[in-house]
């Protein structure tokens, strides 16, 4: 393999061309070179290919939540090539651009290399490194200050889900905070909420049987969560028919059918897709009659909504939705209409999930090959004994319990949260942050707000690998070990091939990074010399991950040495069952035990038993944003990884030709992009993949502060444009209700 560069210290990565290569060839690794402020990358620690005799190590990957199996190929404590296991029944073998770049996670530059200590002002960047022991003394005595002066219950605790969150989750609990802002609250409480009150749970999909799939928004080609992906493109080449809803066509759409529907009006169309086959007398009337209830109550609601009213509503032709609903009934139960998973679009959307589980009920299509179903779940691991048990605390300050009824609350709300702290009607002041691998200032929209929120805390701490936006605007930050440097307790996976999977070392901790369990340990004992916790708090954390790991394979026939060998255990293969729901063998875990047009949860609450729609609103003249992401970056984590930022280094505002044409547009130029909240500069991309009344901007790039130098400066921050918006019954952030204008810049 052609040596890179090693003399460019502008260069912190590899080039689109190099990694295209390595990932076709294998054998790229990376390490640092350490400089003055800042380490650049000496990108090649090896002249030759030499990984073939390396050891290779099973593990799991961090790259996004999906945690496929990887093998990582190790020769001399250098990390050359992650490729995918094979043994992993969900991943089967396969890799995406974002695992097998996360070398460069382990070996970025801008890794936070040791504890960091603010030295000027808020977000300055003024650092000065500090030892563990400082850091720990520093971030206790802050927290002190504020328990004593406001007590535990001031301090909010944010994290992102991962295996290692419990440790930060109970460190807060047993501190005493009832306060807790968790990554469902940005991605997808509000579906969860819709399918647990119509079904009792959130279902799986049998896409690779189906004959018929029907998706909104859902783009799982660039999502790359798998099994889905390979059952999605097994049923398309085998004959099923995918048809995707969405204001943009999307790389999924493209395999099938796309339908360009108004944004904001999806739950239109599920009402008169329900309309069609009800008066058409196309629907399952043995499983609607055994396996519903509120039937009649439903048949009453749609009556009003006909394809001709929707055709007004969502800009789809009548007779287009009447083609749909008979395709489908045509294809039931082998119908799949996706559940999907992402942070709500609209402030209706819990009403609009509710409207798919019923679509779905209504088409009979659940529990059966080709359709949703409730999988057998996930192995049964053992339960970690922990010494403390958790206590009472105040209520928390926003009152989100009463708000939100049938929210989870050990989530909480961010929209709901921060309107509470800004506006006064917090009951009790919160004045300390402790933040664990999230970026609210790049995930929450408005983050004007979250900036404001910030500035009356009287301390924050991340803990992050990379200085993100909200990391550079703390009083301390301290360093996590990659997903590639330590051990993470094992992961249950459920669907057809239920399996575990142990995340271990690949290599040894670079630089002065630590796991979250010993950050937490140190933390904790920190902590009890400061104030006095009965019982002490380190005593939550004497064990260590090898004991956890063992207390959760107490239940299951097999041992740590086995799996860290392999890397995999998978449950004795069974074939998937279908009818047991069907029959009534199992009942639905709702009220009634059966599916429920009517919510039997929502009348209990004050919500509308049945799903209302109502109009979107339009503002003349602009066009309403929709956001979602590319394939190579999950959410805003890994758009300052140097290969995938070589692949995709800006992003663009899509907007309509006919649009850009009246506009003086031109591809490819710079423009403006203007809402009530902020402006962005950005590239445009002209093209017919959108509608007139719909621009989309990816997200997670125009990061304008903080310390990742590749990705800072680089495209526009959609987040900035969006308005403050929420769902109405989950609080789950609504990304999709802010207008923007698009102009010559």
């Amino acid at each position: 393999m052609k040596p890179l560069n090693r003399n460019r210290s502008d260069t912190p990565g590899i080039s689109r061309r190099d990694f295209l290569g390595a990932c076709a060839r294998a054998g790229v690794g990376t390490t640092l070179g350490m400089g003055s402020g800042r380490a650049f990358a000496d990108v090649v620690p090896h002249r030759t290919e030499t990984w073939q005799d390396g050891e290779v190590i099973s593990s799991v990957c961090g790259m996004c939540v999906n945690r496929c199996g990887i093998q990582c190929r190790v020769k001399n404590g250098v990390l050359e090539k992650i490729e995918g296991n094979p043994l992993n029944p969900n991943s089967r073998g396969g890799t995406c651009a974002k695992g097998q770049a996360g070398i460069m996670q382990l070996y970025d530059p801008d890794r936070i290399k040791y504890p960091m200590i603010r030295a000027g002002e808020r977000g300055e960047g003024k650092w000065r490194r500090a030892s563990w022991d400082e850091a720990f003394g520093y971030v206790a005595d802050k927290l002190n200050d504020i328990m004593e002066e406001h007590g535990p219950e001031s301090l909010l605790w944010s994290s992102t889900t991962d295996l290692t969150e419990t440790f930060f989750v109970k460190l807060g609990t047993y501190i005493g905070t009832p306060n807790f802002a968790r990554h469902a609250t940005l991605c997808l409480s509000s579906r969860n909420i819709g399918y647990f009150a119509t079904m009792g749970g959130v279902p799986d999909a049998d896409l690779a049987s189906s004959k018929y799939i029907l998706m909104y928004g859902a783009n799982r080609l660039e999502a790359f969560e798998l099994p889905y992906n390979i059952d999605l493109i097994d049923a398309i080449e085998n004959g099923a028919r995918l048809v995707v809803v969405d204001p943009r066509m999307t790389y999924t759409a493209a395999r099938g059918e796309w339908v360009p529907i108004r944004p904001r009006s999806d739950l239109a169309l599920n009402l008169a897709l329900m309309h069609v086959l009800i008066a058409e007398d196309l629907y399952d009337k043995e499983f609607v009659a055994d396996r519903t209830v509120g039937f009649d109550q439903l048949r009453t609601h749609v009556a009003p909504c006909t394809p001709e009213w929707a055709a007004q509503e969502t800009g789809i032709d009548a007779a287009k939705i009447r083609a749909m609903a008979r395709d489908m009934a045509a294809a039931a139960p082998a119908v799949t209409i996706f559940p999907g998973r992402r942070s709500s679009w609209y402030t209706n959307d819990t009403q609009f999930r509710r409207s798919a589980a019923m679509l779905t009920a209504l088409l009979g299509a659940f529990d059966a090959p080709g359709a949703t179903f409730f999988s057998a779940g996930s192995p049964n691991t053992g339960s970690f004994d922990w010494a403390i048990e958790p206590f009472d605390t105040a209520g928390r300050f926003d009152a989100f319990d009463e708000k939100f009824p049938l929210a989870n609350h050990e989530d909480g709300g961010y929209v709901h949260m921060r309107d509470a702290i800004l506006n006064g009607t917090a009951e009790y002041p919160v004045k300390g942050w402790m933040i664990y691998h999230q970026n609210p200032l790049a995930s929450v929209m408005d983050p004007a707000k979250t900036m404001k929120m910030m500035e009356q805390m009287d301390f924050i701490c991340a803990i992050d690998i990379q200085p993100s936006q909200t990391a550079w605007m703390a009083d301390v930050i301290l360093p996590e070990t990659t997903y590639l440097e330590r051990l993470d307790p094992v992961s249950a996976h459920g669907g057809t091939r239920p399996f575990i999977a142990l995340r271990q070392p690949v290599v040894a901790p670079q630089h002065e990074a630590r796991p979250l369990l010993d950050i937490i340990k140190g933390l904790a004992a920190a902590l009890d010399k400061r104030r006095e916790f009965d019982p002490p708090l380190s005593e939550a954390f004497d064990f260590t991950m090898e004991e956890y790991i063992d207390a959760q394979l107490k239940t299951l026939p097999v041992d740590r040495s086995t799996l860290m060998k392999t890397g995999i255990w998978l449950t004795p293969q069974k074939p998937q069952t279908f009818g047991r729901y069907r029959s009534g063998e199992i009942p639905f875990k709702t009220p009634s035990g059966k599916i429920e047009f009517v919510a039997e949860r929502f009348r209990r609450n004050g919500y509308p038993e049945l799903p209302d729609y109502e109009a979107p609103r339009e503002e003349p003249g602009k066009q309403r944003l929709v956001t979602g992401r590319h394939a190579w970056f999950t959410h805003s984590f890994n758009q300052n990884n140097p290969w995938l930022n070589e692949l995709y280094p800006e992003n663009e505002v899509w907007i309509h030709p006919d649009v850009a044409r009246a506009k003086g547009i031109e591809n490819g130029e710079y423009v403006k992009v203007r809402s009530s909240r902020d402006e962005i500069r950005i590239k445009a991309l002209v093209t017919p993949r959108i509608r007139r009344d719909t621009v989309f901007i990816c997200h997670g790039f125009g990061n304008a502060s903080g310390g990742q130098t590749t990705l800072r400066g680089r495209g526009g921050a959609d987040q900035v444009l969006m308005e403050s918006a929420a769902d109405e019954i989950s609080d789950n952030q609504a990304m999709h209700e802010t207008f923007v204008e698009v102009l010559k810049a």
